[in-house]
């Protein structure tokens, strides 16, 4: 190889390793730039979610103070479930039916009636005047 080949040869990969240096250069850029907008992309996501939370508080506080809440147990302190009192408060379960005893005759259910097959053939034509 001459010199001059070789000062061209080393002309291209100089020219090589500056433009692969340049593409990675501008891809670190480019990946910088995505993150960030992503981190503001997520930053403005927290701060609606936060604001949708107290909005939703506030509500659940107005709901309780203005008194148009349905669950009653916010809006009278006292009042509890009916669950959570004794049973002598809340009086003596009815009794059950008693079992029928073998001397007793008892009402037996009744079988429904199936209904009857229908021929389909002759039924599309129960309309007309001629098939009567």
């Amino acid at each position: 190889m001459s010199a001059d080949e070789t000062a061209g040869v080393k002309a291209t990969l100089d020219a090589l390793v500056r433009e692969q240096a340049d593409r990675r250069a501008l891809r670190e850029q480019r990946a910088d730039e995505i993150k960030a907008q992503g981190q503001e992309y997520m930053t403005k996501q927290v701060q609606t979610a936060q604001r949708y939370v107290e909005h939703r508080r506030e509500l659940g506080q107005r709901k309780t103070k203005s008194g148009w809440s349905t669950d009653r147990s916010h809006a009278e302190p006292g009042a509890g479930s009916t669950f959570d009192e004794p049973m002598e408060a809340v009086g003596e379960p009815a009794p059950f039916p008693s079992p029928a005893r073998p001397g007793q005759e008892t009402p037996r259910r009744t079988r429904r009636p199936r209904p009857a097959e229908v021929d389909d053939e002759d039924d599309a034509f129960l309309n007309n005047r001629w098939a009567d």
